[in-house]
């Protein structure tokens, strides 16, 4: 499989994903920060949160709407609303005028914007791979992503503060390229329209359509695991963050390192890690079954979580630091499969919409680690993980069984 080999539209999606992903990581990380200076916490904090939630419900509406009437006119209505709050967030934020309450507006509007794009773009992906494609698509996708939130984080720090004009205007200036490349050169996949669909009152429709995902039992499983395997990722700059700041001190050939240094590196690995070997590891896994790859992927992925959650010995931190990569090398992509291969052609976006929920659950789930932690001993802590990935193993396995166990000697791509 190669890059030139993919349908045009999947190629467009993953560079312009790209640099969508680097613009927006340069700013969203950075405006809880500024919306705590300018408002005071609570506000910031309320305010994020309402940002959150209205951007799920816009992405379930988006997919069910883009169920029936099709992707890209969806897609360019939110890329234009984009670019019109990008662009007002650079005016508000320009030598000309400085405007916090409108920088929350054009924020708030910004959110929705992401909320409906993401699930409709997932649902155009699954449109035009095949099965055997979507192990590398996924892959390279997770690779471009992490890539991409590592330099905007990066662009982010330095511009953020002092040149915040200049790092608007820039991601203005991206949106309004992936609003063009939208336009003129993204073909529409979902080309039917089912007419009674469209005729049924619109909210009992939307609440059938989710009650029908919700009846999926399946997919439920499906569900369930990810939002506890994705929890653990949580952790890492929650729990695990907090406990190496307060009880992790010691020395790494000959320099002192503090809880946050290790912390610090720990992050660096997994990023190198992904930057380097995910594109030839995902083409390598390609070979073996989704249920082996998922198995050791969540085995190493767990192992690397509990390790982080009790150890302070340095070199044992920097193994289960690669551990974890590895494992979350195996399992993410693997996990993109087994979801494109398990929901119905009928309601690619909806299903998609549901998932991204997922993340949600899975965010309060680390916030709850953090609150658990500060009264059970870091042992407890790492058996609760140790609890938590093999549940999610569990699950995973449990909804690749109707369509795997038939096909015992398909690659992974085939047997999702």
């Amino acid at each position: 499989m190669k890059y030139a080999d993919l349908h045009r539209n999947i190629k467009i999606r993953i560079i312009t994903d790209f640099f969508t992903d680097l613009t927006q990581k340069s700013i969203i990380p950075f405006m809880a920060i500024y919306l705590s200076v300018q408002m005071g916490a609570g506000w910031a904090g309320l305010l994020l949160t309402v940002n959150i939630v209205s951007s799920m419900i816009a992405g379930l509406g988006a997919g069910y709407w883009s169920d029936r009437i099709g992707r890209k006119k969806l897609m360019v209505v939110a890329q234009c609303v984009q670019v019109f709050a990008l662009f007002s967030l650079a005016a508000a934020n320009s030598p000309w005028l400085n405007s916090v309450e409108l920088t929350c507006i054009m924020f708030f509007l910004s959110s929705l914007s992401s909320g409906i794009t993401i699930p409709i773009a997932n649902a155009m992906i699954v449109d035009v791979s095949s099965e055997h494609e979507r192990h590398y698509v996924y892959g390279l996708q997770y690779w471009t992503t992490n890539v991409a939130v590592t330099f905007g984080a990066l662009m982010g720090g330095l511009l953020f503060d002092s040149f915040r004009f200049v790092l608007f205007s820039l991601v203005f200036a991206e949106s309004l390229i992936t609003l063009f490349i939208l336009m003129f050169f993204i073909q529409e996949t979902m080309e039917r329209t089912d007419s009674s669909q469209v005729a049924t009152p619109i909210r009992k429709n939307m609440l059938k359509t989710y009650g029908g995902v919700l009846r999926d039992k399946r997919f439920m499983v499906f569900f369930t695991a990810s939002v506890l395997a994705v929890s653990l990722e949580f952790q890492l700059d929650k729990y695990i963050a907090v406990r190496l700041k307060s009880e992790f001190s010691a020395q790494l050939l000959h320099w002192d390192i503090s809880g946050l240094h290790m912390f610090s590196l720990i992050m660096a690995i997994n990023t190198v890690m992904v930057a380097l070997v995910a594109i030839p590891f995902s083409k390598w896994m390609a070979r073996f079954q989704s249920r082996s790859i998922m198995t050791v992927g969540m085995c190493l992925y767990t192992a690397g979580f509990a390790v982080l959650a009790f150890s302070n010995w340095a070199f044992l931190l920097i193994g289960s630091a690669i551990l974890l990569t590895i494992g979350e090398l195996m399992y993410s992509p693997v996990r993109q499969v087994l979801l494109a291969g398990m929901i119905p052609d009928s309601n690619r976006a909806a299903y998609m919409a549901a998932d991204g929920m997922s993340y949600n659950a899975a965010a309060l789930l680390g916030s709850l680690g953090l609150t658990i932690g500060a009264f059970l001993p870091s042992y407890a802590m790492a058996g609760l993980y140790v609890i938590i990935g093999a549940s999610a193993l569990v699950f995973f396995r449990q909804s690749l069984r109707p369509l795997s166990e038939p096909s015992k000697s398909l690659p992974c791509a085939e047997a999702s």
